[in-house]
């Protein structure tokens, strides 16, 4: 039983370390990285196919795919939270025919809610397993005292 409580130890401990690394690590790195000005004149000459346009405090994070950009290939760029910018780039999109446009508004998630979010479900499977294998060992020792 101790053999066993120490195993249970350290798979835990594996679980919240690969849990952590997980929610934390980021290996989405954009293909291209353009300017305001770049990133315009692209949206203006109708290179653009998709726009993802989250909204961050003073900035608008970017992120898009070109003519050309193969579907795990995407470019990010920063453009001032402002109205002459959102009307830039209003007008653009209405004259360029932009194939899928998503707007996310300022809604900004704390690292250890994910985190908690994402490892509560396996900390729930990882006790139910426990308890029924503690109930299974209680079982087999109530079998073999009889």
């Amino acid at each position: 039983m101790r053999n066993f409580r120490s195993k249970v130890f350290y798979l835990l401990i594996f679980l919240v370390t690969l849990g952590v690394v997980l929610v934390f690590y980021n290996d989405e790195e954009p293909t291209e990285k353009l300017t305001e000005d770049e990133f315009f004149t692209t949206l203006e000459d109708g290179k653009v196919t998709f726009l993802k346009v989250e909204s961050q405090n003073s900035v608008y994070e970017i992120r898009g795919r070109l003519v050309g950009y193969e579907k795990d290939q995407y470019f990010i760029a920063s453009v001032t939270n402002s109205e002459i910018s959102l009307d830039r780039m209003n007008n653009a999109i209405r004259e360029q025919d932009i194939g899928k446009i998503e707007f996310i508004p300022d809604t900004e998630t704390s690292g250890w809610v994910t985190l908690l979010t994402t490892t509560i479900p396996f900390m729930i499977i990882f006790i139910l397993i426990f308890v029924s294998f503690l109930f299974l060992f209680v079982m087999k020792r109530m079998k073999h005292s009889k």
